[in-house]
C-alpha cells in the first residue's frame, strides 16, 4: 500500500472537487433559464456561494500542504513525469485560488467594466481541461502503470 495523504488533506481535496463539479453545473445551467426567472437565480446564488466556499477550502487546502507533506510520488516516476504532475498541481492551485477571485469581481460594477466575464468564462474552461488532465493521470496510474497512486487520495478502507 502506497504512503497516503492524512484524512484532512483527503477531505478538502473531495470537498474542494465536489464544489468545482458544482460551479461547472450551476455556471452552465443557468444559461438554460431566462433572465429573471426564480431557478436561474437560484442557480446563481449557489454559484456565487459555492464559490466562495471553493476559495476558502481553498486557502485552507494550501495552508495545509505547506504544513503537511504530500506522501512520496510512486517509485519508477521519470524527471519529466514529476515535473508534470507538480506543474498541473500547480497550476490547478493558482486557477481555484483566482477563478472565485475572478468571480466575485466579475458580479460588482466595476468586473462589469474591466469586462471581467469572458476571462471568468474562460478560466472555467481551462479549469476543466486541468481538471480532465488530473483524472486521466490518475486513472492512467491506476488502471496503466498499476503503481497504487491514485490510492493515495482515496478515502480509507474500514
Amino acid at each position: 500500500m502506497p504512503a497516503r495523504y492524512d484524512r484532512i488533506a483527503r477531505l478538502l481535496h473531495w470537498l474542494v472537487a465536489a464544489l468545482v463539479l458544482l460551479q461547472f453545473a450551476t455556471g452552465w445551467g443557468w444559461g438554460f433559464f431566462e433572465r429573471g426567472t426564480d431557478p436561474r437565480f437560484y442557480l446563481f446564488r449557489t454559484h456565487l456561494v459555492a464559490g466562495y466556499a471553493v476559495l476558502a477550502l481553498a486557502v485552507l487546502r494550501i495552508g495545509w500542504r505547506l504544513t503537511h507533506a504530500a506522501p512520496p510520488l510512486p517509485a519508477g516516476m521519470d524527471r519529466l513525469t514529476q515535473v508534470a504532475a507538480h506543474a498541473t498541481h500547480g497550476v490547478l492551485y493558482l486557477a481555484i485560488l483566482v477563478q472565485p477571485v475572478l468571480g466575485a469581481v466579475t458580479t460588482t460594477a466595476l468586473g462589469k467594466s474591466l469586462g471581467t466575464g469572458r476571462i471568468h468564462v474562460g478560466l472555467a474552461y481551462v479549469i476543466a481541461g486541468i481538471v480532465a488532465l488530473h483524472v486521466a493521470a490518475a486513472l492512467w496510474h491506476q488502471f496503466v502503470r498499476r503503481d497504487g497512486l491514485l490510492l493515495r487520495m482515496l478515502p480509507a478502507r474500514r
